[in-house]
C-alpha cells in the first residue's frame, strides 16, 4: 500500500504549523492541509515565556522577537495580567525569557509557516478536510480541493489542528462537553497609535474591564468587557460609537478613537473533549477545547500541545520508539487542559464581577496579595501551564516532568553553550555534569541521544545538586540524578521512552 505521507496535519494555524514542523524536522514526511487561501485576522496576540523557551529549543525564538521589534521599539513586556489584575512579574518564574511578546497572531502564523516550509512540510492551502476512515496500519482522509475535486490521502497518522469547529473532531464522533457563552466581550483594532508611554494600558471599574496595547504601526487593540455590552449577542456588529462609549465609561476618555480596522465579539463558551487520541488520529489546540481567552494565554497552550506530540510522532514514524509512546500525549496534556479550564473559570469569576464587592475583592488581591513573590510566581507558572509536572512516580527526581532548567554550560573544549542550544537537533540530551560517566554510557541509543560532558557555570536552585540529567526533545526533564549515575541508570531512563 502506498502512503502519501507519514503524517497528515489538518489545519495550518499556530498549532498545526508547529506540529508539522516538529514532525518534519528530522525527515519524516508531512502533508499540512489548510482550507484558507488568505491571511488570518490577528486574533491572538501573546507569546509567553514558556513558548519562547520551546521556540529557543529549535533556534527560532529570535525570529519572533525581531518581528515584534518591528512593531515596538522595545518589544519586551516584563509583566502580565491575571484575572485582569496587575501584575504578574515574569522575573519571578526564573525563565531566560522573562517577558511576553504582544505579537499579532498573523505574524506568528507567518513565521511558523515559514519554519514549516524550511523543514520540508508539504503545505497545501485551499484543501478542505471532509472525512476520514481508519485502518489497522493507516488513515485515509477525504479532502476537497478549491477546484471542487475530491481526493483521498493516506498516511500512518493524522492530526486535527483545525480549530474550535474541528471537522476532524466531528469525524471522530467525539463529544465536546461544556457550556455555551454566558456573556460577550469586544476586541477592537482601532486606528490610533498606542497613547501610553509603556505601550499598554489597563483599567477596570464598576462599568467594566479594559486592556489596550499597541498592535502594529498606527494600531491599538482594545479588549473590553462592559457591563452593558456583555449582554449583546456574539454576532451583533461592533460600532465605533459603542467602543468610544465603553472607553469613556471605563477610563474617562476615548483616546481619539474614530475608526477601526477590525472588530469582533467573543464569549466565554467552554467545551472540551475527553480524550486526545482515537486510534491513529490526534487532536491538538482548539480542536480539543475552547474557552474564554483569559489573560490571552490560549494559543500558548495550543502550541505546547503540538510541541509535546510532534517529537513523539516523529520518533514512532522513524521506528525509534514504540506506538505506546503516543499514549503519553493524552496522559500528559489532558491534565494540563483540565487545569487550564479551571484557571479560566476562576479568573472569570474574579475579573467580571463589577459589583462593589467585586471591586473590593480585586483591589485587595491586586494591592495586598499579588505583590507577594510566592503567589506571583505560582500564578505566573499557571499562566504558562507549568505549575505541575507531567508525571510523578515514587522513584522520580524532583525535576522529572518539569521544564528543563536552561543551565549555562562550558564544554571540555572551552565552548560556552546551554541546554536550550543542545536541544536544537530534536534529540534527547544526556548531560554529565561530573565527567564521571563512561564515554559509551548510551550504547545502543547512540544517534538518538546527544551525550554531553560539561560543567554548569550557572545553576538554578532546583538543579543545584544535579550530577546528571536526561532532557527530552521538548525541553522537559525525563530523568535526573543527584548521585553518580552509570549505564544501568541511563538505560532504564531511556528505555521508558525509546526502543532498541
Amino acid at each position: 500500500m502506498k502512503l502519501d505521507a507519514d503524517v497528515i496535519v489538518v489545519g495550518a494555524g499556530p498549532s498545526g504549523a508547529m506540529i508539522a514542523s516538529e514532525i518534519a524536522l528530522t525527515g519524516v514526511s508531512v502533508i499540512m492541509l489548510e482550507r484558507r487561501t488568505g491571511p488570518v485576522e490577528s486574533r491572538a496576540g501573546t507569546l509567553l515565556p514558556r513558548v519562547l523557551e520551546i521556540f529557543d529549543a529549535r533556534g527560532i525564538a529570535g525570529r519572533f522577537i525581531a518581528k515584534m521589534s518591528e512593531i515596538s521599539a522595545y518589544p519586551f513586556r516584563p509583566t502580565h495580567i491575571y484575572a485582569g489584575l496587575k501584575f504578574i512579574q515574569w522575573r519571578n518564574i526564573g525563565s531566560r525569557y522573562g517577558f511576553t511578546l504582544g505579537l499579532p497572531q498573523n505574524h506568528t502564523e507567518e513565521l511558523l509557516l515559514s519554519w514549516a516550509l524550511e523543514n520540508g512540510v508539504d503545505y497545501r492551502d485551499g484543501h478542505t478536510f471532509i472525512g476520514l476512515e481508519q485502518h489497522d496500519d493507516h488513515v485515509e482522509a477525504e479532502v476537497a480541493r478549491s477546484s471542487g475535486e475530491t481526493i483521498g490521502l493516506r498516511a500512518r497518522y493524522l492530526v486535527g489542528a483545525d480549530g474550535g469547529r474541528s471537522a476532524v473532531r466531528q469525524a471522530l464522533g467525539l463529544g465536546f462537553e461544556g457550556h455555551s457563552g454566558t456573556f460577550t466581550g469586544i476586541v477592537a483594532d482601532t486606528e490610533i497609535a498606542a497613547p501610553w508611554p509603556a505601550g499598554h494600558f489597563g483599567a477596570d471599574n464598576s462599568f467594566g474591564w479594559l486592556r489596550g496595547f499597541g498592535f502594529g504601526e498606527g494600531i491599538t487593540r482594545f479588549n473590553m468587557v462592559h457591563r452593558d455590552s456583555m449582554k449583546c449577542a456574539k454576532d451583533e456588529p461592533v460600532s465605533v460609537d459603542e467602543v468610544r462609549r465603553n472607553l469613556m465609561e471605563i477610563t474617562g476618555e476615548d483616546f481619539g478613537v474614530r475608526s477601526m480596522r477590525w472588530s469582533s465579539r467573543y464569549d466565554d463558551t467552554m467545551r472540551s473533549v475527553d480524550r486526545l487520541r482515537t486510534g491513529r488520529v490526534f487532536l491538538v489546540g482548539e480542536s480539543a477545547r475552547i474557552h474564554y481567552p483569559a489573560s490571552g494565554v490560549g494559543m500558548n497552550f495550543c502550541l505546547q500541545d503540538a510541541f509535546n506530540l510532534g517529537w513523539k510522532l516523529a520518533m514512532v514514524a522513524r521506528g525509534e520508539a514504540a506506538d505506546g509512546l503516543l499514549d503519553s500525549y493524552q496522559s500528559e496534556r489532558m491534565p494540563v487542559i483540565g487545569r487550564l479550564l479551571d484557571s479560566v473559570r476562576a479568573q472569570c469569576a474574579v475579573q467580571f464581577n463589577f459589583s462593589d464587592e467585586g471591586q473590593a475583592l480585586k483591589r485587595t488581591l491586586e494591592n495586598e496579595h499579588l505583590a507577594g513573590v510566592a503567589l506571583n510566581r505560582r500564578l505566573g507558572l499557571e499562566l504558562n501551564g507549568i505549575e505541575k509536572p507531567y508525571f510523578i512516580e515514587e522513584d522520580q527526581h524532583r525535576l522529572a516532568g518539569r521544564p528543563a532548567p536552561d543551565l549555562d554550560l562550558v564544554l571540555a573544549d572551552g565552548t560556552a553553550t546551554r541546554v536550550g542550544e543542545l536541544l536544537r537537533g530534536q534529540r534527547f540530551v544526556l548531560l554529565d555534569l561530573t565527567g564521571r560517566m563512561a564515554h559509551d554510557v548510551i550504547g545502543d541509543w547512540a544517534g538518538r541521544v546527544a551525550f554531553v560532558k560539561a560543567i554548569a557555570s550557572r545553576r538554578t536552585e532546583a538543579a543545584a545538586d544535579v550530577q546528571a540529567m536526561l532532557v527530552r526533545p521538548d525541553a522537559y526533564v525525563a530523568w535526573a540524578s543527584d548521585q553518580p549515575a552509570g549505564s544501568d541508570d541511563v538505560n532504564t531512563a531511556l528505555g521508558r521512552w525509546l526502543t532498541n
